[in-house]
């Protein structure tokens, strides 16, 4: 969770939002190996409605604009061979407007999906299309057909913001208590109403996993709600330490699943046996 944590972060860096914003990836897997993904995208109204009203000429926010017919082809094309566009649709959920775009394919084992997809997503339908992924920003999967059937989920590799500290590097200095307070202040409003999250569900019931958040047949990659995390008793020496030197991968998973407002699996490989 750790990599998929951070590649979602980097999303909103990378594609200039500054927050309010919702989106959730879900990878259905039929018991054959096909299945469907679905990608939501949603904007809080009152957030477009001060943007819109703040620019300028073009500059103007219209908003969360659908994908057309060519930007839904080449975001499939960029997920893998054999997946193709659905559907597109606008939709409200309370505060929230956005679209919903499901892609069906043939094979699991052919699809990647990004953990960060930030040129797959965004505000702007134009900016939905990721022509080079790398390979070490994805996540794939690896179907065995039977009864019952496996999927196996690699998560990226790991990134350096959670890597612990090699032998010989100079410790971090940790910030003070003004700086602490200064910071945490700006990242609540830059992520303000924002959540996102990342999920593998199968169309059947699970007989064996390693799979450690999960709800039903649904694992949850990351899931990670910043007006949660971000609260103010959230702040504590976990929180603001996650990138400390010496802690290792399993202590930082650990922490990681400790914090509220923060979920997702630990484990680069995920094994889920269905039927």
């Amino acid at each position: 969770m750790r990599q998929v944590i951070q590649l979602l972060v980097l999303l909103l860096v990378a594609v200039g939002l500054e927050g309010c914003i919702r989106v959730s990836t879900l990878v259905s897997v039929n018991p054959d190996g096909s299945g469907r993904l679905t990608e939501r995208v949603a904007m809080n109204v009152s957030y477009m409605s001060m943007m819109g009203s703040s620019a300028k000429g073009d500059e103007k926010k219209k908003g969360v604009s659908l994908p057309d017919r060519d930007a839904l082809r080449k975001s499939a094309e960029a997920m893998g061979e054999g997946v193709t566009p659905i559907s597109v649709r606008a939709f409200t959920d309370g505060s929230y407007e956005g679209y919903e775009a499901v892609y069906a394919f043939r094979n699991v084992s052919r699809i990647q999906v990004s953990g960060a997809m930030s040129e797959r997503m965004g505000m702007d339908s134009t900016r939905m299309v990721n022509s080079s992924p790398s390979l070490n920003d994805q996540v794939r999967f690896r179907f065995i057909k039977g009864s019952p059937a496996t999927l196996d989920i690699y998560l990226p590799e790991e990134q350096a913001l959670f890597t612990p500290a090699k032998k010989g590097d100079a410790p971090v200095t940790p910030p003070s208590s003004e700086q602490q307070k200064l910071s945490l202040a700006i990242i609540r409003e830059l992520f303000k109403g924002t959540r996102m999250t990342l999920a593998v569900e199968v169309q059947g019931n699970i007989v064996k996993t390693n799979a450690e958040c999960r709800e039903g047949s649904r694992v949850i990659l990351a899931d990670v709600d910043f007006d949660q995390l971000l609260l103010e008793e959230n702040q504590d020496n976990t929180l603001l330490n996650l990138t400390g030197y010496g802690r290792s991968p399993e202590a930082v998973g650990d922490i990681l699943n400790r914090i509220r407002g923060m979920r997702g699996e630990t484990k680069r490989e995920v094994s889920v046996v269905f039927q």
